[in-house]
């Protein structure tokens, strides 16, 4: 079986302020990895010494808790150290789980699909999340034993137990009901911290949320080397002697106004940033086929200008970048590319990018262009879906069809469809039936209703480091 379901990517935030930074609330108001749009920057900065004196420390200290306390995401303090989990069911439960993850382990690789369906405790309701959280789990035990090379396996396991206990106990506190994967949630450290809690703290930021650990007496690089690649280092103008105790709220009867005109700024952040997400509704077939102005007619020819052959390809950038299958262009030296409403035949004499195993390839026209949007979801079987493209040269032919099922040829995986697909075809447009790009029709087999498609995540990872896909 294949997971469909793909992980949350994170990548980390350079910040010199992050007590600024962490104030950001929403996924997208961070413009630093704006054109990675499948990547959701986090901050995970360690806060080390300061360059105040003891007072306006605190002060500092002070006012950041205030404000995490009174917005509303999920905001946890740690100040103590992580719990210690007493109960004994939970931690029967614990090694149950722990045991399961061992016997996958006795593979020579974890099987992706035992892993997806495995019972890791307390299960986030987003399945994304859910999906990530157990691939961190994973990525930290992968970690610890790097680390821990002359340790145990019962020394391992108690590790594995433990992280399990803090997942089933503090997830809960910030993935509570549904999720909405562009909130990010808060984490603050403060003080001294154990090994094993710094494990932690690196899965909550493969999680998404933004971590900081503050210590005004040491880092903590010593304890795992590689949390330099996974988060950030702010060295303060001095260190400290000690570990300065964490300001504690006295009340909040005083901050009440504060934090109810903050809860109506964080209500209207909210409704704001709703009204920009596109809310997408199933498209007829008649407006479906609006978008064959993007799909394009390529004619191939040879140093002669003899023509080779015929394929379609689909617009997928306004500045005029034009995907194609590989098999369609690399046998020509230049290209004519035919637009729907457009009596003129754009020559190209190069092609940009091309991928042998995708069987992708990228091509550019001097012409301003209208592009179909990328999919940013995962096809279903059973999903509805229209094929565009010019079978045996019939220009911008129109067929409809179903998702059939998943395919793997020499590792990579493709989408089988019943909509008709025919010499011409290659290279035309696969759409979901909210208009967006799902992939890329490329053969057929003859006499029979089975036909590919390269999915669109192939080609996100094929185009994504030229194009900026919203």
């Amino acid at each position: 079986m294949i997971v469909k379901v793909k992980p949350l990517k994170t990548g980390i935030l350079q910040t010199k302020a992050p007590f600024e930074d962490i104030k950001c609330i929403f996924k997208d108001e961070r413009n630093n990895l704006s054109n990675r749009s499948l990547i959701k920057p986090v901050l995970f900065c360690r806060y080390i010494g300061m360059n105040y004196n003891e007072s306006d420390y605190i002060n500092k200290l002070k006012e950041l808790d205030k404000y995490l306390q009174s917005i509303e995401v999920s905001y946890i303090k740690f100040t103590n150290g992580l719990e210690k989990v007493l109960d004994m069911n939970e931690i029967e439960k614990a090694k149950k789980i722990m045991d399961n993850y061992i016997e996958l382990e006795n593979d020579k690789h974890i099987n992706p699909y035992k892993l997806f369906t495995l019972n890791m405790g307390y299960e986030i309701k987003n399945e994304c999340l859910e999906w990530t959280k157990k691939q961190a789990f994973k990525e930290i035990m992968d970690l610890y034993d790097a680390n821990n090379i002359s340790k145990s396996e019962t020394a391992r396991k108690n590790f594995g137990v433990k992280l399990l206990l803090w997942m089933n106990k503090y997830l809960k506190q910030l993935f509570a009901n549904e999720c909405n994967i562009n909130i990010i949630h808060k984490i603050i450290f403060y003080g001294t911290i154990k090994r094993h809690e710094l494990y932690f703290l690196i899965l909550l930021s493969k999680l998404g949320c933004d971590v900081i650990y503050i210590n005004p007496k040491e880092d903590i690089d010593c304890e795992i080397p590689e949390v330099k690649h996974y988060s950030n280092v702010i060295r303060c103008s001095k260190m400290h002697n000690k570990v300065i105790q964490f300001p504690v709220h006295r009340s909040k009867v005083q901050d009440v106004r504060i934090e109810e005109s903050v809860h109506k700024n964080f209500e209207e952040k909210v409704n704001k940033h709703m009204s920009n997400i596109k809310v997408q509704v199933e498209k007829s077939c008649e407006e479906l086929s609006k978008l064959a102005e993007s799909v394009v007619m390529i004619n191939v020819y040879d140093n002669n200008k003899q023509l080779l052959g015929k394929g379609s390809g689909v617009v997928i950038s306004d500045e005029g970048f034009i995907i194609t299958n590989f098999h369609v262009v690399n046998k020509g030296v230049l290209f004519g590319v035919v637009f729907e409403n457009d009596n003129n035949e754009y020559m190209v004499y190069n092609i940009v990018k091309y991928h042998t195993d995708y069987d992708l390839a990228l091509i550019k026209v001097d012409k301003r262009t209208k592009s179909i949007e990328l999919s940013k979801k995962n096809l279903v079987r059973g999903q509805k879906i229209i094929a565009i493209g010019s079978p045996l040269g019939l220009f911008n032919t129109i067929s409809e069809g179903i998702v059939s099922g998943f395919r793997k040829f020499d590792y990579v995986e493709m989408v089988q469809i019943t909509a008709p697909i025919s010499s011409g075809s290659s290279g035309g447009a696969l759409i979901d039936m909210y208009g967006n790009l799902a992939g890329i029709t490329t053969s057929g087999f003859d006499g029979q209703n089975l036909n590919m498609a390269v999915l669109s995540q192939c080609i996100q990872q094929f185009a994504g480091n030229i194009l900026k896909f919203t």
